[in-house]
């Protein structure tokens, strides 16, 4: 199949060029000007910029509640991927109490094979570093699995004995440690003093999670990660501070920073409106201050911050977040954004006027290249996957929970105002977003397997 994509002004992370674009077989085969010819599929780009599509590195789908009951799954959330410029995504797959690594990611791949509407690929989150689950990481980054979860914090968290030696192995093969950076001890202190005063209410979530906890854990994380020589990702950094210290890390192997929207765009007045609705921003870390939050675009501007994820969670409030009705801790942590997270940081970067080259280095290329994805994903040139967003910058619209396609009964973003959206999305050639209506089926995506750091 051959698809020709004329007059319209390709974005990478390095370049605009005013181009037309050849897909045959679902690859990029030609970027040039006046490409003529016979093709099966024709589209007129006129006054629109064509992006790379994302890669959303960070998302959580199916993740069960206390009551038993699950988080939306891949047959809603990734066709709102899809719609909002999104082409492929990274699960936060959970090792499953008292199942092997292999069982639960299993798991995960019965379900996307069937569900999924865009590309796929998996983390697994670490809760049993036993040396049988040390013993599986092998094999699964063998078959494409190359980055795991560890947490510092929660019900989750690991010590530093079994984080270092989880870190030990994933550096012999090439993995990645992707860490929750917060102290858990602080955490619980402030927790447990919340609760002896009967201070349950959500706002106490924001101050039992100040930014020495999250500072102090990403200072640790790195001492640890350096000792192991092992590549790590520091997952939703929140302040610029936790930034800096991971960018003059000068560790023998690589430290990436990932943000995401909510830290750039919301801040700590979420929860001061005195009310359970706050409970919608009960995420980890919590939002910061305003000034937190315009401090924070210092590292987008000097590059500290080296992808931007949506850390998306579809919970509703109507139901799971009220499991935390009466006590803030236990809300479930995390909230809805992948549908928003393309166009939200398109048009929040471009007003702050930052170059959209770099918006692309953000949202695509970057992470590619550091979960081993780059360059079959995240750019657009010849040879790579045919994944593309072309976007109509002069559309304006209000984001909104009711015109949403995520499963959630709400967002974090209600009533932001945007300029620039989506108006048509290829995966691997198929155009699968069209006139800002989904055309796909679920099924569409695949599992991509990742190089690791040594390929």
């Amino acid at each position: 199949m051959k698809a020709l994509i004329k007059n319209g002004t390709i974005i990478t992370a390095s370049e605009y060029i005013k181009a037309d674009l050849l897909i045959e077989d679902g690859k990029i085969a030609c970027i040039g000007t006046n490409i003529g010819g016979e093709a099966d599929v024709k589209i007129d780009a006129q006054d629109k910029l064509i992006f790379p599509g994302g890669i959303d590195a960070h998302v959580h789908m199916n993740v069960p509640c206390s009551d038993g009951s699950l988080s939306a799954g891949y047959d809603t959330e990734t066709i709102a991927a899809a719609l909002g410029g999104t082409t492929t995504i990274l699960d936060y797959v959970l090792q499953e109490y008292g199942k092997s690594m292999h069982e639960s990611i299993d798991g995960a791949h019965a379900l996307a094979e069937s569900q999924a509407a865009i590309d796929y690929g998996f983390h697994v989150i670490v809760t049993n570093p036993d040396e049988q689950t040390i013993a599986e990481i092998e094999d699964l980054i063998d078959s494409g699995i190359t980055s795991f979860k560890l947490f510092m914090a929660n019900d989750l968290a690991l010590d530093d004995q079994q984080l270092l030696k989880f870190m030990e192995e994933l550096a012999r093969l090439g993995g990645l440690a992707c860490v929750h950076a917060e102290n858990g001890a602080i955490i619980s202190s402030l927790q447990n003093g919340h609760k002896k005063k009967k201070q349950l209410e959500p706002y106490y979530h924001f101050l039992s999670r100040p930014l020495i906890s999250e500072n102090e854990a990403i200072n640790r994380a790195i001492a640890l990660a350096k000792t192991a020589k092992c590549s790590m990702l520091v997952a939703h950094v929140s302040n610029l501070e936790g930034v800096n210290i991971i960018t003059g890390a000068q560790a023998p192997a690589p430290i990436h920073t990932e943000s995401c929207p909510h830290y750039l765009v919301l801040d700590d007045d979420e929860y001061r409106q005195g009310e359970f609705g706050t409970a919608k921003y009960v995420i980890s870390p919590p939002l910061r201050s305003k000034e937190e939050k315009e401090r924070l675009w210092v590292g987008i501007k000097n590059r500290g911050i080296d992808i931007i994820s949506s850390d998306h969670n579809g919970f509703n409030y109507s139901t799971h977040k009220q499991l935390g009705k009466d006590d803030y801790t236990l809300i479930p942590n995390g909230g809805p954004g992948i549908e928003q997270r393309f166009t939200l940081m398109y048009h929040t970067l471009t007003e702050r006027g930052i170059d959209l080259s770099r918006f692309v280095d953000l949202i695509a290329t970057k992470p590619a290249k550091i979960f081993g994805l780059f360059p079959q994903k995240g750019t657009i040139a010849p040879g790579s996957d045919a994944d593309l967003v072309i976007f109509d910058p002069a559309i304006e619209w209000t984001i909104t929970a009711k015109e949403q396609h995520q499963a959630s009964d709400y967002t974090s973003y209600e009533g932001l105002r945007m300029k620039g959206r989506v108006d048509k999305v290829l995966l691997r050639g198929e155009l699968i977003v069209d006139e800002g209506k989904y055309v796909g089926e679920p099924g569409d995506g695949k599992f991509i397997a990742r190089q690791t750091l040594k390929s």
